[in-house]
């Protein structure tokens, strides 16, 4: 191929990338959480501690750790940024074009490759520049620009190609194409933090060539400088510190040739999803990429639908009941059960997994409570991601609109439907904590809100779920770790939730709810 027109091929992959309003939004989210991410001193707590004493915050350390943080979710939400483009090929009539054209299946896939490694690659080069303004708002020491582009490369970079290839293997094999790629991907992202060495806080680590595998960079890195320091345990993200020891300095020769070599070798390993992305490329043919044709439908997925089926029947005529009950109710109420009943029965396996996981709920002891509620509403987030971008995806947008409401209330009404479901599945759990934990019930409740009208707007302005999955995906997993940030507690599942944090979610979701129902989103 021309080499022009092969860069004019790469150009306009970065570019249908980075022109979504959802790239927008995630810039947006990562820019806030690396401010975020570098805490005030004088609030007690810092980025980096070691042994209660705080690293300054320098050069090195800033672009240690926001490198490290930025990687997890990077890791996370650049998998969805990045993934897509066949199902808008086939959406808006490309993918026959494609599918005629002479460039080959390696030529095309490589093309989108560097599009979407461009794309992040460029999200992560902002992340970097706003630590740089962080080091000179909140930091000490001159602004030194070697050790940001070193971790920009050597830490950050691997993990964006990482996310790249998945997303390509993901759009070029049909299987993966629609929700079970998304959900396996999350599988993967929390599998990867196995690597973590089990021994860090425990005795001394040392690099292996194993790690070259934790395409993240996280185990390597804490290894490395956990050496380099001379020290056992080193908290990095937000931690709380002694303001009356000495501040640490971060020593320079973290980038050994042995820490060199094994982030080198990660870029080869990040490539390796490649080689199986072009052997399996469906290259548009109509038999392949019609995800919902029995004829195409993998025989695990054929075996798991004749297991389910014994419950799946019953569950789908219970649905069916509902809908005919919003039938009969008149005005919003009944409406609102209708958009209710549709997500349930849309999805029911999905819908069948909440159920389950709402009544254990009500008996599991209460030390398993928080983990089985945060399961049952990663379900709900699942179901409810595509909740607005529904009728884009699917035409049925005029539709929708002539029905009695209209577009206006199917948008806040929309917000409401998801937000009632969460509140079915979450009420076993809630009315156990209760009693206990009052604080917890008001943060959860919150959370629901706020993510309810969060999933509408993100699926409004970008016309798909991805945006809404990703970082709900990711603001889940970290809700479950024990941060002490109550502004991390979204779900109130760590107990860190405060009063002004759960009045602060449920503001903004109210803030969201009134969003949706201004005129304006009628055009959207």
């Amino acid at each position: 191929m021309n080499t022009v027109l092969y860069h004019a091929l790469v150009l306009n992959e970065w570019r249908l990338r980075s022109r979504r309003v959802s790239s927008l939004v995630i810039l947006l989210v990562v820019v806030a959480v690396s401010w975020l991410m570098v805490l005030d001193p004088r609030s007690g707590m810092a980025m980096m501690v070691v042994n209660k004493q705080r690293i300054a915050y320098e050069s090195p350390a800033l672009a240690f750790a926001t490198s490290l943080v930025a990687s997890l979710l990077f890791g996370l939400a650049g998998f969805y940024l990045a993934r897509g483009r066949s199902q808008e090929d086939l959406r808006c009539g490309t993918a026959a074009v494609l599918a005629a054209t002479p460039v080959g299946n390696a030529q095309l896939l490589g093309a989108r490759w560097l599009g979407a490694f461009g794309f992040l690659f460029s999200l992560g080069t902002v992340v970097m520049l706003t630590a740089w303004v962080l080091q000179l708002v909140r930091g000490e020491g001159p602004l030194q620009p070697l050790p940001y582009l070193q971790m920009l490369v050597l830490g950050l970079a691997p993990g964006l190609m990482w996310c790249a290839s998945l997303a390509v293997l993901a759009d070029a094999w049909a299987p993966l194409m629609g929700k079970r790629g998304d959900v396996l991907y999350w599988v993967l992202w929390v599998l990867q933090f196995a690597f973590l060495p089990a021994t860090l806080g425990q005795g001394a680590v040392r690099l292996t060539g194993w790690q070259v595998f934790d395409i993240s960079g996280v185990s390597p890195l804490l290894v490395a400088l956990s050496q380099l320091m001379e020290v056992k345990h080193i908290a990095v993200g937000g931690s709380p510190f002694d303001a009356s020891l000495p501040m640490l300095h971060m020593p320079e020769g973290l980038w050994t040739p042995e820490l060199v070599a094994l982030r080198l070798g990660a870029m080869v390993v990040a490539l390796a999803p490649l080689v199986p992305a072009v052997w399996l490329f469906h290259r548009y043919a109509p038999g392949a990429v019609k995800l919902r044709d029995p004829a195409g439908r993998s025989r695990l997925l054929a075996v798991a639908h004749w297991l389910l089926r014994p419950l799946v029947r019953p569950f789908t005529a219970l649905v069916r009941l509902l809908m005919g009950l919003a039938a009969r109710l008149p005005g919003v109420p009944g409406r609102w059960l209708a958009d209710l009943s549709l997500v349930l029965l849309s999805q029911p396996v999905l819908g069948l997994a909440m159920a389950a996981g709402a009544l254990a709920c009500a008996v599991v002891p209460a030390a398993l409570l928080p983990g089985l509620l945060a399961a049952t509403l990663a379900a709900w987030g699942l179901a409810i991601a595509d909740i607005s971008s529904r009728d884009v995806q699917s035409g049925t947008g005029a539709l929708a609109a002539a029905v009695p409401g209209g577009a206006l209330e199917r948008s806040w009404r929309q917000a409401l439907a998801a937000l009632g479901l969460g509140l079915v599945l979450a009420a076993p759990a809630l009315a156990r904590l209760a009693g206990a934990a009052p604080l917890q019930v008001l943060a959860c409740v919150a959370g629901l809100l706020l993510l309810s009208t969060v999933a509408v707007l993100l699926g409004r302005l970008t016309q798909g779920a991805r945006t809404f999955l990703g970082l709900f995906l990711f603001a889940l997993y970290v809700n479950l770790q024990r941060t002490g940030v109550p502004g991390l507690d979204l779900l109130g599942l760590a107990g860190d939730a405060t009063l002004a944090s759960a009045l602060g979610f449920a503001a903004a979701g109210a803030a969201g709810l009134a969003l949706l129902a201004v005129p304006a989103w009628r055009r959207r």
